[in-house]
């Protein structure tokens, strides 16, 4: 479980802690991660997930990706694409999607 300090600064104001206090932390981090999850073995960038996620503010689903790497749960490849904007995007995995290519390319034994 995310720490609730986590969700917001250490200067901001009540109406942040409240808002922070709030959320249901754990049910978003899992909309998210089954989002990123289902893209498999190719992953995805934040644009993909947010397109998947139309009705969910921006901050509530970027948000998540940091947690979601803390836990390690998703992974940050190397790998980018270009997203929206033109400009690069990391593609982003499920961990158990990224340890499969790895192993499949000979990075990790058994």
């Amino acid at each position: 479980m995310t720490e609730i300090y986590k969700l917001y600064r250490r200067d901001g104001d009540v109406t942040s802690i409240e808002a922070a206090e709030s959320l249901n932390v754990n049910r978003m981090e899992r909309i998210v991660y089954d989002v990123i999850d289902r893209f498999g073995p190719f992953g995805c960038i934040q644009d993909q997930v947010l397109a998947k996620l139309p009705t969910y503010n921006y901050g509530t689903v970027t948000a998540r990706f940091k947690a979601l790497v803390e836990k390690d749960l998703i992974v940050r490849t190397d790998m980018k694409k270009k997203g929206n904007s033109g400009r690069n995007q990391r593609v982003m995995m499920s961990k158990k999607h990224y340890d499969y290519q790895q192993k499949k390319q000979g990075f990790i034994n058994d």
